[in-house]
């Protein structure tokens, strides 16, 4: 994949480009909705089209809406925190009232009151790591942190989300990182958030890396044998519905923060592909979260059994989503 382009280059022409694309949509909305209700029916879709045609159209109002506002930020030269998490909170819960509204889904929060509590009302600073898995379950991640728990939800991404200029400006103007996975130093960053944590700010890591694939999974229990981690291995043989953790990002965090809690969030029901959102659209969807606590003093303090700690979290929550899956069916 090609680097991403200069500063320069994102803010003069990428982003001007985007805000074109958007009014363009926006502009030519009336036909779009016109041609989603009568076609969709005809060609055996039903109201799929209509309903995609709607989510597309509020993600790129409440994406231009995001960038006019970042930019009448830079131009009163305005760089607060709360303003620019002010602006993130809009759009991502505009766009999640949609998605939820026009695909018909329900999200049932299980948490205890430990963990609420910890999200909501201990004004101090949270590690939240959270099975990754699904279409969207990172925009779930964010809005459950920002707009539920008033929480400052900080995370290192992948540079090539740069192009968005949305996520580039706020990426760059609250506390985030970019990273170039081929030769960025992803652990070093997530230390570097954690330790600047204060108040309501929870840094967010995903320890399974990327969306869980039966095939994600398999290069996960290979890569664990050939380190000759045949412990870890095993216990990843039986795990089936996640992704053996990758210790480091969250090794990391305990590391540079030793005395913040740490909420484990596990979900089941996000669709698996595009194609898979797709037809399931027009039907009533549940998507169910549940949080864990784990209190900071509890947490091992050394990487030994921190790794140890990790996989029998990840075991619990393998178990739930085993669980949730078949009282689903």
């Amino acid at each position: 994949m090609k680097r991403v382009p200069p500063t320069v280059v994102r803010r003069l022409v990428l982003a001007p480009l985007v805000v074109l694309l958007d009014v363009a949509i926006l502009a030519l909305s009336p036909l779009v909705l016109f041609l989603a209700a009568v076609l969709g029916p005809l060609l055996g879709g039903g109201t799929r089209a209509l309903r995609a045609a709607y989510i597309a159209l509020v993600y790129a109002a409440r994406h231009l809406e995001a960038v006019l506002a970042l930019l009448g930020l830079w131009l009163r030269r305005d760089t607060s925190q709360d303003a620019h998490y002010d602006v993130m909170r809009r759009f991502v819960a505009g766009v999640y009232r949609a998605i939820v509204r026009a695909a018909r889904v329900r999200v049932a929060t299980d948490e205890s009151a430990a963990a609420y509590r910890a999200l909501s009302g201990s004004g101090r600073p949270v590690v939240l790591l959270s099975r990754h898995a699904g279409e969207g379950d990172t925009f779930l991640v964010i809005y459950e942190l920002l707009c539920r728990h008033g929480r400052r939800p900080r995370v290192v991404m992948h540079e090539a989300l740069r192009f968005d200029p949305v996520i580039d400006l706020l990426g760059e103007r609250l506390p985030n990182r970019f990273v170039d996975p081929r030769g960025g130093d992803t652990e070093v960053e997530i230390a570097a958030l954690a330790r600047e944590m204060r108040g309501e700010a929870a840094v967010v890591i995903f320890p399974e890396g990327a969306n869980f694939t039966e095939e994600r999974r398999r290069r996960g229990i290979d890569r664990l044998e050939r380190g000759g981690h045949d412990r870890q291995a095993e216990a990843a043989r039986a795990m089936r519905h996640v992704s053996a953790p990758r210790p480091g990002g969250a090794l990391a965090a305990l590391e540079a923060a030793p005395e913040h809690d740490v909420v484990i969030m596990g979900h089941v029901g996000f669709p698996t592909s595009l194609a898979d959102a797709w037809r399931l659209l027009p039907e009533p969807q549940t998507i169910e979260v549940k949080l864990w606590h784990e209190p900071w003093d509890t947490i091992p303090t050394d990487d030994d059994e921190r790794i140890d700690w990790l996989f029998e979290r990840w075991r619990r929550l393998d178990a739930w989503v085993e669980e949730r899956r078949g009282a689903s069916a």
